[in-house]
């Protein structure tokens, strides 16, 4: 676990930053599987003008679907922007450390490591950007934490169709998104940050166009949890947008008894977090997040311990984008909310 903490008394600020880091998982099919367990969606998108992903008349940030993932335009005190991905994943804003020094962030001189991440090794520091631009809108100054994130990025895919470079340096993690009470849109592809009223629907609003509302705790280290249930028994997992697909925690599977069968793929980490870990389907699991059932869903299992508190505690599993995809999810960190439609 990699904690910040502020030298300057006057500005109480506590950080923590997941060893793993969990938006930055790359799947590989060593050979041909069910469309239907693995692929997601059609990750086509138009062409469309580089410009017109900053134009945002509705108030909102405009993403960019790139496979199962959505990248937001950011820029950094006026520099050319470039693409984050939305990673709830990320318990803080990070930033690639040589794209960091060619715009000159200096280390911060309030923040600093107390201890650094094994897998992020010894180049990674704090810094602070004056302003931060996420599409039109200022979210600065703002803490950043940077190292070289750009090689794990590339494992990551480019949208489709895409009239140029798509630069990828940065996460969009969770102490912005939780300051600016995001209400993300997933299948519109939109972000409201700071939100107006006549943006942010109740959730009577929700329920009447046939949502579920499945609440979600923000932890003291910024990671998004969500109680749920495999079988009879009650589990903790964490949802990551940066995640492509949802996965269960093999050694839940196999205490809990599910049958499962091994496939071909393999999941990996570019940051090395944890070893290549093999992929199991899992068969029958009566699946719940809150009260919303996925029991007819097809759930993936592999070893990846994600380690969520300092007591050694891991995640049941990640809920990732797929799901958010597939039920037409929105997240509301105004209300703490994940609503899933039915």
């Amino acid at each position: 676990m990699t904690t910040l903490r502020s030298s300057d008394l006057a500005v109480p600020f506590q950080l923590r930053v997941l060893v793993i880091g969990l938006g930055l998982i790359g799947w590989v099919e060593a050979a041909p599987l069910p469309a239907e367990s693995f692929e997601g969606k059609s990750d086509r998108v138009p062409k469309i003008r580089a410009r017109s992903i900053l134009d945002t008349p509705s108030g909102g940030v405009s993403t960019v679907r790139a496979g199962d993932l959505q990248f937001a335009a950011v820029s950094i005190n006026g520099s050319l922007g470039s693409w984050w991905l939305v990673d709830t994943g990320a318990t803080m804003c990070e930033f690639d450390l040589e794209t960091a020094n060619r715009l000159h962030l200096k280390p911060s001189t309030r923040y600093k490591l107390t201890t650094r991440s094994k897998t992020r090794g010894e180049r990674s520091v704090i810094v602070e950007a004056s302003d931060l631009l996420v599409g039109t809108i200022h979210c600065g100054p703002l803490v950043i934490l940077a190292y070289p994130l750009v090689p794990a990025l590339k494992f990551s895919r480019s949208p489709a169709n895409w009239p140029g470079a798509f630069d990828k340096t940065g996460l969009l993690g969770m102490n912005l998104l939780v300051a600016k009470r995001a209400l993300i849109v997933w299948r519109k592809q939109q972000i409201y940050l700071n939100p107006d009223d006549h943006q942010v629907k109740s959730k009577a609003d929700y329920e009447a166009e046939g949502y579920i509302a499945v609440p979600l705790n923000i932890t003291s280290s910024r990671q998004v949890q969500i109680d749920g249930t495999l079988g009879s028994n009650h589990y903790q997992f964490c949802l990551d947008t940066g995640t492509p697909r949802t996965t269960i925690e093999q050694s839940v599977v196999d205490q809990g008894g599910f049958r499962s069968r091994l496939t071909n793929s393999v999941v990996r980490s570019p940051m090395n977090e944890f070893p290549d870990s093999k992929i199991s389907q899992v068969i029958g699991t009566q699946f719940r997040i809150g009260d919303y059932d996925l029991s007819s869903r097809k759930i993936l299992a592999a070893s990846l311990n994600l380690t969520k508190s300092d007591r050694g505690d891991i995640w049941a599993g990640l809920i990732g984008a797929d799901i958010l995809w597939d039920y037409d999810a929105v997240i509301d960190f105004g209300s703490n909310t994940l609503y899933l439609r039915r």
